[in-house]
């Protein structure tokens, strides 16, 4: 049986996240640019939420999917650090999943509507700790 390229599965996974969360920063400042074929983006990209502080929700995934790309090229370059990189993505991708998570709750039960992009990026989080947890545990054996 071969085994799961993770680590080319977080590439991928990161990358995708990069361009969700270039889109959604832009939409951010430029809401006509918004495209929304399911719920309603633009009641959630104008909530209270999508900012903390003056900082776009947008800009802290996007560094979160930059950061994990640059793990990703840092242990193909060097590979002795695969173990500690990998520990760092994948608390990193932890904390996005647990922040994602909130963010959809206040989506459905407080903001009552869905942004089809905020649940992309969210299910790209979810991927990457899946891929991250899988490469976490398979190198502490």
């Amino acid at each position: 049986m071969r085994a799961i390229n993770w680590k080319m599965i977080t590439a991928v996974l990161a990358l995708f996240g990069i361009a969700v969360a270039t889109y959604l920063t832009i939409i951010h400042y430029d809401t006509g640019a918004l495209v929304c074929t399911i719920g309603d983006c633009h009641a959630v990209q104008s909530s209270q939420y999508s900012k903390i502080g003056p900082i776009p929700v947008a800009v802290l995934g996007l560094g979160m999917y930059l950061t994990i790309a640059a793990i990703s090229i840092a242990r193909w370059r060097r590979p002795a650090l695969t173990a500690t990189l990998t520990t760092a993505s994948f608390a990193i991708v932890l904390a996005g999943t647990v922040y994602a998570a909130y963010l959809t709750y206040l989506e459905i039960n407080v903001i009552n509507a869905i942004c089809q992009w905020c649940v992309l990026s969210a299910l790209l989080t979810l991927g990457l700790l899946m891929s991250e947890g899988y490469g976490f545990y398979n190198h502490l054996e």
